[in-house]
């Protein structure tokens, strides 16, 4: 006797005949409803409602509500395990040292167990579902996807998600196809997104762009797609300030900013309680980390922690080893995407770690340097006797992309390292030296780079698109940084800056105002507006204000005339005050106006009663003042309190009487 099959939910809520096809039945695909084409587990078992629990409103609970196993196996997904492991000591036995019949095997009591982990509901699940319906009830999602790919047309992308925002955009609209008329829509795509997202991404040496990307696009749509759907449109609406199908006030705006990065944060979540790391789940973790940036703030907690957690899957996938050395080899695009995954993930973190003035996570000596190739080029970085010689060749017609920008800043991030390290370092007695050859080797990195991704000028007088002059402002600022960091580590103290650190302080400002100026013009190349203001802008300011106020004569002397500079000072503080960069309530609103009240108190005093000599100063506050002792924090730290000190010094409080006196 053959057994009863049991109807899809859609066929039974209809009360019509099903052919029980998988995954979805014929029914339902000929109507567009293969999407919430779903099968019950136990279709033919009553659920049992205890008396002791109290009974939900129908409209407070879905009567249906959909249940998934956490993890399919009771012992957490251990990753990549390396040569010091146990692992790697146990894989030394032979087998044949053991008798096989000692070989473990899951017992009846533990496959009870992974059993009953599959049963109740998941809270996240539910979540999840309700936010998608409150997302796509509140915004249209037609509007949606033509609001993203307006944004892809400007030039603007995911950096590291790429390869996959285009399509995971088009197949939004196939995906959900028909909800209107269903109650339960949203949870019925919530089960198939989980459904689906427990599949793993198989792929062989063959593998191509196409037939991987086709284990997650049209009816077998992840939660990791979804993801990346959403943090472009987080994204989009974060550089896009008016598009009427779907916002034209700033409320609206920010409702749709606040939903697409909820559903985006509730997505990550129910991929990552699934226990199945994977590419796709590593991509979207990392998008969901820049968009915290700008939601959150680049000092947020929140967004260091995740910046964190992307790092540590990092390492549990492994790719800090040689990806490309994968046993079974990985196709070529695989091993493309992960080195990049790592490249941007090194950069983000040693960046990071020099803003916040924190220890940085991770460490070339125990990753393998890589960098990933440009769509069209062939370079490779050659090791010679360590990692610390890496040397990259690129070819003359590398294109200006995403992977080109990434690529520069990894290796001015390894630079970065090595000025850290130095700075940490004890032991003076080889510092010349050691800052030497970080500086040759900053100078032989800028000389091997095509002499098209040279930014010769300003950025007005760049002949490029938005997405080029973007690029190439952020590439030599990543160049001057470097040398700005060497040079602050040469400071015993700030309030002694040298000629040397001035002038690429002169020079990262004024590239910071153009950029400022020109913001209309520019696309997010991968490095923002607001980035570019906070980590390279205001350590530079924060270097010529104190040079400024200390007045060395051997500084006058070098330079003349302070016009441009103040100049530019003047057009940083009215664009911060006029709102075009940050305002009230923005994430950075706090860094940016504390330094720039600064900035105005000293601009104002100097109109007032022009730049006094270091003769004209109290003798208390000459060039030995103890006002210098407020400068106590590490070299590199350019936040909050440096501002807070620095408003504090005597020439700015003799400008405000309102000020207390120090």
């Amino acid at each position: 006797m053959a057994s009863r099959l049991a109807a899809c939910e859609a066929c039974r809520k209809a009360k019509v005949a099903c052919d029980h096809k998988r995954p979805a039945c014929t029914r339902c695909a000929s109507n567009d409803r293969a999407g919430i084409c779903i099968y019950r587990t136990t279709p033919f078992k009553r659920r049992r409602v205890s008396s002791s629990t109290p009974v939900q409103s129908p409209s407070r609970l879905p009567p249906a509500q959909p249940s998934f196993t956490a993890r399919s196996n009771p012992y957490p997904n251990p990753g990549f395990l390396g040569s010091s492991s146990h692992v790697a000591i146990f894989n030394e036995i032979s087998p044949q040292d053991y008798h096989a019949s000692d070989t473990y095997h899951a017992s009846e009591d533990m496959t009870m167990l992974m059993q009953s982990q599959s049963t109740g509901e998941n809270i996240l699940l539910i979540q999840g579902a309700d936010v998608l319906r409150q997302l796509l009830n509140t915004f249209p999602l037609a509007a949606m996807k033509d609001f993203v790919t307006f944004w892809l047309e400007t030039g603007a992308n995911l950096a590291l998600a790429e390869p996959f925002t285009e399509k995971c955009t088009e197949n939004m609209t196939r995906l959900f196809t028909s909800f209107s008329q269903e109650d339960n829509w949203h949870l019925a795509y919530a089960q198939r997104l989980t459904q689906n997202s427990r599949e793993p991404l198989q792929f062989n040496s063959t593998s191509d762009m196409e037939s991987f990307s086709a284990q997650f696009l049209d009816q077998k749509f992840r939660w990791e797609s979804l993801g990346i759907f959403l943090s472009a449109v987080s994204r989009a609406a974060i550089d896009i300030s008016f598009f009427p199908p779907l916002f034209k006030t700033e409320k609206d705006q920010f409702m749709l900013r606040k939903l697409s990065t909820k559903l985006s944060d509730l997505a990550l979540d129910i991929a990552f309680s699934l226990d199945c790391l994977n590419d796709l789940q590593l991509v979207l973790q990392y998008e969901n980390f820049i968009v915290h940036t700008h939601v959150d703030g680049d000092q947020s907690y929140h967004s260091w922690s995740r910046l964190g957690n992307v790092v540590s899957s990092m390492f549990a996938l492994g790719y800090h080893e040689n990806v490309e050395k994968t046993k079974p080899p990985i196709p070529t695009f695989l091993a493309e995407l992960r080195k990049t995954a790592w490249a941007t993930t090194y950069s983000a973190d040693k960046n990071v770690a020099i803003f916040l003035g924190r220890p940085p996570r991770m460490s070339k000596r125990f990753c393998h340097f890589q960098v990933p190739l440009t769509p069209t080029s062939s370079e490779q970085v050659s090791n010679t006797s360590h990692v610390e010689d890496e040397v990259i060749r690129w070819k003359i017609d590398t294109p200006i992309c995403y992977r080109s920008g990434i690529r520069w800043a990894t290796l001015c991030s390894a630079l970065k390292e090595d000025v850290l390290e130095l700075l940490r370092s004890k032991q003076r007695d080889n510092f010349n030296q050691k800052a030497s050859i970080i500086r040759q080797k900053a100078e032989t990195q800028w000389a091997h780079l095509p002499p098209r991704f040279h930014l010769s000028g300003t950025l007005k007088e760049c002949s490029g698109d938005a997405f080029e002059r973007d690029l190439l402002g952020s590439i030599r600022l990543d160049q001057l940084h470097v040398l700005f960091l060497l040079q602050l580590s040469f400071l015993d103290t700030l309030t002694e800056p040298d000629p040397s650190i001035l002038d690429i302080s002169d020079q990262m400002l004024s590239l910071v105002v153009d950029a400022i100026l020109l913001r209309d013009q520019l696309v997010n190349s991968g490095i923002g507006l607001v980035w570019k203001i906070a980590h390279f802008g205001l350590p530079a300011a924060g270097i010529i204000l104190l040079s400024m106020l200390k007045q060395h004569r051997t500084l006058t002397e070098a330079r003349s005339s302070w016009s441009k500079t103040i100049l530019n000072l003047g057009i940083f503080v009215a664009q911060v005050q006029v709102g075009s960069i940050v305002r009230r309530g923005d994430p950075n609103y706090a860094l940016v106006s504390k330094a720039t009240q600064t900035i105005e108190r000293f601009l104002d005093s100097i109109h007032r009663e022009g730049i006094q000599s270091p003769t004209q100063l109290p003798p208390h506050l000459g060039e030995n003042g103890d006002w210098a002792t407020f400068f106590g924090q590490d070299v590199c730290d350019f936040e909050t309190d440096f501002w807070e000190n620095l408003a504090y010094h005597p020439s700015l409080l003799a400008s405000d009487p309102t000020l207390p006196a120090i």
